[in-house]
């Protein structure tokens, strides 16, 4: 690796570190240092295209991307177009958005036997989720009229999920599996966010899906608890503290006072603060806990997904520029307003204490 190379992969380093400290300003300056350091690689600036649609930037973002799209690494710029994808969903082009987040899986072999919409005619279509464990919380809801019309549907997911949507699914599939262990070469697939693309591009119908995602279990007892999630994927180091709060700002956004029960895991300094027992590890036993719950604070992660699937009333916190999810465009009309789930708002943005 030669030198300038070498400067430039620190600087991406610091920018990545910077992220993770929830500065996204601070990863812009290290990350433009990077491309100053090494224009020949253009993948350098996905993380800056990042960086800045933290910031609402969303046309220099866009900009980074389309420059990365250039770069001489396939899975480079696969990463580029996913995240242009995106952003374009952020914008409400819902065309483009999916186009783009489509090509994430650009000159895949498994390509050539992805569903197209085509009549099944009693195969059965594998549905992967290739995103995070909320995705096929929330997304799952899109295999129901698949289901409906008769189609015979396996789903694929993370193996921590595979028990809770055999059990407590509302509506029946065939089969789910984990997702490592399916053949995308063998037999008819589509990934989960394929699957909104093919059958509800301007995500309207699933805005204002109201059925139940899940058959909860019977409650243990009745605490008629808060329950709290203020905290996201920590593996993620570009959008755990984005996404993240402390649980007392969470408390505090939302006027809410009584029990509170948590459900998030590890989080061990911020439990013995506040004397919360944490959340147990696996999704049944979350399931359960949330049924003993009266109302849901979180952050934007699964729990909160898994809570909106289950009926609870869930008041959501956000980051300033939230995921694309979350856009409204009411003078779309009224189904593109709505939040995905009939019992959800957003607590209101405040300056963390």
């Amino acid at each position: 690796m030669n030198k300038q190379l070498q400067a430039a992969c620190h600087a991406n380093g610091a920018g990545l570190d910077r992220f993770a400290a929830g500065d996204p300003a601070g990863a812009e300056t290290f990350l433009r240092q990077a491309y100053r350091l090494y224009p020949e690689e253009p993948a350098l600036l996905v993380n800056l295209g990042l960086a800045l649609m933290q910031q609402g930037r969303h046309e220099l973002a866009e900009r980074c991307y389309r420059l990365a799209l250039g770069s001489d690494n396939l899975r480079h710029r696969r990463s580029a177009a996913k995240n242009l994808g995106f952003l374009y969903l952020w914008l409400g082009d819902f065309q483009q958005g999916w186009y783009w987040h489509g090509q994430r899986f650009a000159a895949e072999s498994f390509l050539a036997n992805q569903w197209a919409g085509q009549p099944l005619n009693g195969t059965c279509l594998t549905v992967w989720n290739d995103v995070g464990m909320g995705d096929a919380f929330q997304f799952v809801r899109y295999t129901l009229p698949l289901v409906q019309r008769g189609e015979k549907i396996r789903l694929a997911v993370a193996a921590s999920q595979v028990e809770l949507f055999q059990r407590h699914l509302a509506w029946p599939l065939v089969e789910v599996v984990d997702r490592n262990r399916i053949d995308r070469h063998a037999g008819v697939h589509i990934p989960l966010m394929n699957l909104i693309a093919l059958l509800d591009p301007d995500t309207s119908w699933g805005r204002g899906f109201k059925d139940p995602t899940w058959c909860l279990p019977p409650t243990l007892d009745c605490d008629s608890a808060l329950g709290l999630c203020w905290a996201s994927n920590p593996s993620d180091r570009t959008m755990h503290a984005y996404k993240s709060t402390s649980p007392e700002a969470l408390v505090q956004r939302s006027g809410e006072t009584g029990l509170a029960l948590s459900l998030q895991a590890n989080e061990a300094d911020a439990h013995r603060r506040l004397g919360l027992k944490p959340a147990p590890q696996g999704w049944i036993d979350t399931l359960e806990r949330l049924t003993r719950c009266r109302c849901v604070l979180s952050v934007d992660t699964a729990v909160a997904h898994l809570a909106g699937g289950a009926g609870l009333p869930v008041r959501l916190w956000l980051g300033a520029i939230p995921d694309w999810r979350w856009r409204q465009f009411p003078a779309q009309g009224t189904a593109l307003s709505q939040l995905w789930y009939p019992q959800l708002d957003l607590l209101p943005q405040l300056t963390a204490p």
